[in-house]
């Protein structure tokens, strides 16, 4: 099953569940829009470049690098996961 899923009313995103924040992430890969990921194309196991910094809800701050479908926090995320490597969830259809 994919990691990833585009949501109709995002649809220039690709949208990412994240266990430290316990919501949704997404990043744009395609359109006008900035900034836009790169992206290596695998629903399973994406990466993305560069990192990902979302800003506020319940976390404040989360901070992580996509890559071969993992996770991996930075230091400066102000949740419980800062500084861990976790897999992706797959996404429930």
């Amino acid at each position: 099953m994919p990691v990833l899923e585009r949501w109709s009313c995002y649809p220039d995103r690709l949208m990412f569940h994240c266990p430290g924040c316990k919501c949704a992430h997404g990043v744009v890969t395609e359109g006008n829009q900035q900034p836009v990921w790169s992206w290596n194309g695998d629903m399973k196991r994406p990466t993305f470049s560069p990192s990902v910094l979302v800003l506020g809800g319940e976390a404040g701050r989360c901070h992580l690098f996509v890559r071969e479908g993992r996770l991996q926090f930075l230091a400066d995320c102000h949740h419980e996961l800062a500084g861990q490597t976790v897999d992706m969830v797959e996404l429930e259809s």
